[in-house]
């Protein structure tokens, strides 16, 4: 691993900010493509590839396709 993935720091007070204002956003996400047909579980699995992978280009670490 690279000594940048060993620095990244973030404030909880921040990163407390940030979730109180990414959750609403998020969940309307959820709720809209469970309303398009897809379950729960591929909802949560696709946002959860799309974060890793959006991670990793911040990183700049190669990622899994």
């Amino acid at each position: 691993m690279t000594d940048e993935l060993h620095s990244i720091t973030v404030s909880d007070e921040r990163l407390e900010d940030c979730r109180d204002v990414v959750e609403p956003d998020l969940q309307d996400l959820i709720r809209t493509t469970i309303g398009s047909g897809f379950s729960a579980e591929e909802v949560l699995i696709a946002i959860t590839e799309l974060l890793a992978e959006d991670f990793a280009a911040v990183l700049k670490v190669p990622s899994v396709r």
